[in-house]
Order: C-alpha cells, then sequence, then structure tokens
C-alpha cells in the first residue's frame, strides 16, 4: 500500500510538470498597476561654466616721460607791462601842441620842432628854456632831447652839470602845469659816445613819463631795456622822420 501511495504521489507530480509543456492554461498574469508617468522635475542641465575669454594682454602704451609739473612762482602781484613801441596806426603817440628843450645844446631840440611842424602839430623850441622863463599856456608835452654837445655847450657857455641842473627845474615846473615829460634820443649813437652823453640821458630819463628813441640810438637795447625796467610807455623808430606817424 505504501508503494502504492507513493506512485499515485509521484504521478501526480509528473501531471502537473506536463500540463504547462502541453499548452495548458495559463496562469491569470497579474495586471500590472498602470504607469504614472512621474512628474519629474526637469533635470537641470548642468550649467558649465563659462570659459574664460582669452584676457587679450593690454597693448603697450608708448612710453613718455613722466609730466613733471612746473614750479610754481611765489605770487606776486604783476606789474603792468610797459606799451610797447607804437606802430604808425598812432596807437601811441606824443600829443601837442609841444615844448621842446635840449639837454646838452645838440641839434636835437631842433630837429624835433621839424618833425613835429611836418606832422601839422604846434611846436617850439628854445634851448635855453628855464623854470624861470616857462609858460604853460597850451602845450601839453614838454620834450627834453638828450645827448650833448661840446660845440654847443661852449657856443652857449655852459656844461652839461648846468644843462641837467635847468631842465631837472624846468621838467619839475612843466610836471605842476600837468604837462607829459618826453624823454628823446633821435641823434643816434653819435650822441652816445662820452660820459656827458651817458650824464644828460641817465639825468632825464628817470624823470620822463615816455622815451622816444630812434633804432640807432637804441641799438644796444639801452632805452628799451629801461622802459621795460620801469614801466614806461616807449616808442622807437626807424629814423628821426618816422616819428611824424607818432605826432598827435
Amino acid at each position: 500500500m505504501k508503494s502504492v501511495k507513493m506512485l499515485i504521489a509521484a504521478l501526480l507530480i509528473f501531471s502537473m510538470l506536463l500540463l504547462p509543456a502541453c499548452g495548458g492554461t495559463k496562469a491569470p498574469e497579474p495586471t500590472a498597476e498602470p504607469e504614472v508617468e512621474a512628474t519629474a522635475e526637469p533635470e537641470a542641465e548642468p550649467t558649465a561654466e563659462p570659459e574664460p575669454e582669452p584676457t587679450e594682454a593690454p597693448e603697450e602704451e608708448p612710453e613718455t616721460e613722466p609730466e613733471t609739473e612746473p614750479e610754481t612762482e611765489p605770487e606776486t602781484e604783476p606789474e603792468d607791462e610797459p606799451e610797447a613801441a607804437a606802430s604808425a596806426d598812432g596807437e601811441l603817440k606824443i600829443e601837442g601842441p609841444m615844448i621842446v628843450t635840449t639837454c646838452g645844446q645838440s641839434p636835437g631840440a631842433t630837429m624835433m620842432k621839424m618833425i613835429a611842424t611836418t606832422a601839422g602839430v604846434t611846436a617850439d623850441a628854445d634851448n635855453a628854456l628855464s623854470a624861470d622863463t616857462f609858460e604853460a599856456g597850451d602845450y601839453k608835452t614838454l620834450v627834453v632831447t638828450t645827448g650833448t654837445s661840446g660845440k654847443g655847450m661852449g657856443a652857449a657857455g655852459t656844461d652839461v652839470d648846468d644843462e641837467i641842473e635847468r631842465c631837472t627845474a624846468l621838467i619839475e615846473k612843466a610836471r605842476e602845469a600837468g604837462l607829459t615829460i618826453v624823454c628823446a634820443h633821435i641823434e643816434g649813437m653819435a650822441r652816445r659816445t662820452d660820459n656827458s652823453d651817458q650824464a644828460s640821458i641817465d639825468a632825464i630819463i628817470a624823470q620822463a613819463d615816455m622815451i622816444v628813441a630812434i633804432e640807432d640810438s637804441d641799438s644796444d637795447g639801452l632805452f628799451t631795456n629801461y622802459a621795460a625796467e620801469h614801466n614806461i610807455p616807449i616808442i622807437i623808430a626807424p629814423q628821426a622822420l618816422d616819428l611824424s606817424a607818432y605826432i598827435a
């Protein structure tokens, strides 16, 4: 009996094994749950680090010398610059009527009178004019020519010291009367040859309101330099006759 039971069990097992092979009823497949579309957050694309732009080498600037700040001079109140020599259009004028004398008895005073007359301006010349004989009248300008003449002083019975004394007193009187004082040297370097010439120039130029000279008289810059240093207006003409353009 036991062996029969064992045989039956074996057959059952065998038959069970044969069923699938013979296309028997398939066991129902498990119903798959519907796939739920997951609303997955979009994967963030990895932010690629920007490639560093190639840095251009800075253009080399041309080497320049370092600018040096100009040295600043201490501030001083600017002095009025002297007026430059006038042009022939009459920017700076010797105003008439005028009275003319000489410090040194040279022909310069007579020459100055002739030049003024040529310009149509009233001018008188007096080589013996003094503070005692001076009368202002209508005169606006006193012109004192400088440079000495030994013969002229000898004929007049005077010397350079007496001439300086006479003209200095005359200038003081004329200035009190409101006249403009002009120191003139219009005879060139021929009147700058000795100490007497220089003495007459030094005495009159120091009291002048204006300087008048010709180019030859100022060939070494004596008059232009003095005018610049002392802030005095100056007229420089090529020749003495050219001064007529500067007389009004």
